[in-house]
């Protein structure tokens, strides 16, 4: 996957964020991603409250199977320091040619391209592995994420499934795409 820059906290360059696939030694820098995020962003993620993620949920993420489950975060890595990561996208099958994609980014890299770099390779990813569609369910008061989905460049339609819940269809069968 090609790097990006995203912008940089003023006094500082620009990081270089990488994507590439989760591995089963991302376990810890997993854990810790998620308990770094702000309460809203991880409200946001889980649709509820909660500290982070768990021993048994990290290794979930951190284990696909790369066939029908597959999962992608976004690194930086600054000057003698190992890859923490800033981002994660994970997909899922929840039928036989329809996944759903989650995704959170780290609360300093949002609005910044990382969001859309990781849900590029989830589409990416889930097109070659045969999927059709891709579902995210979402907050409804999370317009962020509701825009980005929408705005892949592919059909996409949203519609409430619950009180405050959303869900987007995104239609993978469209062959270009500006994701």
């Amino acid at each position: 996957m090609e790097p990006i820059r995203a912008t940089a906290p003023i006094g500082g360059p620009a990081p270089t964020v990488r994507i590439r696939r989760i591995a089963p030694g991302d376990h810890d820098s997993l854990r810790a991603f998620y308990a770094s995020l702000s309460d809203e962003s991880r409200r946001t993620r889980f649709l509820g409250s909660m500290s982070g993620i768990g021993d048994t949920q990290s290794t979930w993420f951190c284990c696909p199977d790369h066939a029908h489950r597959e999962g992608f975060v976004a690194t930086v890595k600054g000057p003698g320091q190992p890859d923490r990561i800033v981002g994660h996208v994970c997909i899922e099958p929840d039928g036989p040619t329809t996944a759903e994609v989650a995704v959170a980014v780290a609360d300093e890299l949002q609005a910044r391209g990382v969001g859309r770099r990781l849900v590029g390779a989830a589409v990416e990813w889930a097109r070659r592995d045969g999927f059709r569609t891709l579902t995210a369910t979402m907050l409804a008061n999370n317009p962020a994420i509701q825009r980005l989905l929408t705005s892949l460049g592919l059909p996409a339609t949203a519609r409430a499934v619950g009180a405050g819940i959303v869900e987007v269809a995104i239609d993978l069968g469209v062959a270009d795409s500006a994701a």
